[in-house]
This record gives C-alpha cells, structure tokens and sequence, in this order.
C-alpha cells in the first residue's frame, strides 16, 4: 500500500514537471569543437529554443573520438530533456561503423527528435589544376593509378566516404589523404601537396570566386538552386552522393511530452526567416523531418555507407 501512495504521489509530480518544462537552463551538446559548421548550426538553433523555452540554452562544446565523445555522454544522461545534443553524420553513422570504442548504439540509446537539414562536400582542385570535370579526374585516375590523391577532414568524414563512394563506382584508384579539419586538407590543396580535395561548398564557392580553386562538383544528389551551373558528381559517375546532415536528438526514453515540445519549438526555428536565410547561405538544404521517418532516414544512411566503410577497410583502422 505504501508503495503504490508513493507511485501516485511521484506520478503526478512527473507530469507537472514535464508539463513545465523546461524550467530551467537547457545544454546543448555539441560534439565537435567550435567554429565549425556544426557549431554554427547549434548557436543559431540554440538563440531560437531559448525564445521559444524562455529558458537559457548553453551550447557546450564537446569535440573527441570523432564526435562520439560528446553523444556517449548525451547518451547516458537523464532522460529529462535537459540535455539535448547536436546529430551529425559522424557520430551517428560513421563512428559506430568505424570504431569498437564506441559505447552506444546510435539507434536505441538516443531519442531522435528532428533532423535539422544536409549539406554536401564540393570537389575541387588547384585552378592551375589540368583536370576540368569529373570525368577528366576519373580519366587521370585511371591511367594513372594511385598517383592521385585526396583530402578531406578526417577518416570517416563525409568527404572520404565520398571519396570512397567515387572510387568503387568509377572504379578507380585513388588515395585519401586525412586531414583533422577542413582547413589543413585545403591548405595542402593549394600547396600541392594533393590533387583534389573534398570541401566545404561556401568556402569552395568563395575561394573559387577568388581564382585560387577550380569546382568541379558538388556532392548532392541535385544541383544547388544556389548553383545550378555546378554540376553533380552523380551526374558523371552514378550512385555518388554523399552529403553531411545534422539533427536534434536526447538520451532514449525522453518522455513524449518533453519530445513534442522540443521538436515544436526546432521546427519554429527552421521556420524562421533569419534562421532559414544563415543556414541556406552556408550551402545547407533545410529538410525539417522528425520521429519515425528521421530514424528511418538515419538506418537508410547506415545501410549505404556500412560497405563503403568496409570496402574501405575504416572498420578495421584504414585510412
């Protein structure tokens, strides 16, 4: 009997507190170091759930381990939505497929709110590079095995797994190069220390603009409204799309209530036309999908890249 006062007792406090939330500060956990487009991403969200919350939302930086770091410790923290994280490609996809540290399963361990939107690589090379297409590159590449070689931002990046993408399907032999963050691997671009290089499309765009690079393509599966002269790799070697993306998410077992609240107040801010405007100025694609179609969405993309990743040998600690 004592047991059963104390359930209905707790009961009812649980539902008030949910009904509150939040009624205090909020984290945000982003799992990789500021700067980068998954910071960006989390300030400009983060203003926004503080508005709608009337509560502070503090962005805590938590980079390591490929961005699994951060989501092991979301993972394992209470399920009482104050502790939110940032979902990126990396941690979700590529670190679970790519290392046996990893201590979560990206599925039943995280609530999977919303996802925010994708964004893909562009491939570039020097402007004084002989390659002008797609097609040149897969050319060179062929008669000229394992003499051409790529850079992205790290092992399991969005960049190398399309780089690995393009090499099975074309066929071709072509070796990546790791870098730890985009700026080093375009620094090595422009010195010729590789011949091409994944990057991000903004910065591709812009340093394409100053006659420092040559675009080649972007990795989307469509081209970008924002540059519909540019055309896809798709479009030269089928089957080669390869884009980053980023999404909401909590511990597992988020209450519904707190899940609704939370996805409500994300899908205002993506409506919002400053929000809308920063994110697609950064080459982002806003596409505000949430619950069962996200986590569908997220198990799509692990079934794509699982033997990407291990044709590449990165699930044994190939680079």
């Amino acid at each position: 009997m004592k047991r059963l006062l104390a359930l209905l007792t707790v009961v009812p406090l649980l539902a008030f507190a949910q009904a509150e939330y939040p009624g205090r500060a909020v984290r945000l956990v982003v799992p990789f170091p500021p700067g980068g487009s998954t910071d960006v991403v989390a300030r400009l969200l983060g203003a926004k759930l503080s508005e709608g919350f009337k509560q502070p939302v503090v962005i805590e930086n938590k980079p390591g381990a490929g961005a699994t770091l951060g989501t092991e410790q979301v993972a394992k923290a209470a399920a009482d939505g104050y502790t939110l994280l940032i979902t990126a490609l990396p941690s979700i996809v590529t670190g679970p497929l790519t290392s046996r540290e990893v201590r979560y399963d990206p599925i039943k361990d995280l609530t999977h709110i919303a996802m925010i939107g994708s964004f893909p690589n562009a491939l570039v090379v020097r402007a004084d590079s002989s390659l002008d297409s797609v097609a040149a590159l897969v050319a060179y590449a062929k008669a000229n095995p394992g003499k051409l070689f790529y850079g992205s931002a790290g092992p399991g990046s969005a960049g190398h797994l399309t780089g690995e993408l393009l090499r099975l399907r074309a066929g071709i032999d072509i070796v990546h190069v790791s870098y730890k963050g985009a700026a080093p691997a375009f620094a090595d671009l422009l010195s010729g220390q590789i011949g091409a290089d994944f990057d991000g499309v903004i910065n591709a765009v812009n340093q394409a603009r100053a006659g420092r690079i040559r675009l080649l393509a972007v990795s989307s599966a469509k081209r970008l409204p924002s540059q519909p002269d540019l055309p896809t790799i798709d479009e030269t070697v089928k089957g080669v799309i390869g884009e980053s993306w980023f999404g909401v998410a909590g511990p597992a077992g988020l209450p519904g209530a707190i899940v609704q609240r939370v996805e409500g107040e994300t899908l205002r801010a993506l409506q919002a036309a400053d929000v809308r405007a920063r994110l697609e100025d950064t080459g982002m694609t806003i596409t505000a999908i949430r619950g069962a179609p996200f986590v569908e969405f997220i198990q799509a993309d692990i079934r794509k890249w699982t033997p990407v990743v291990r044709a590449a040998k990165l699930d044994q600690g190939g680079k």
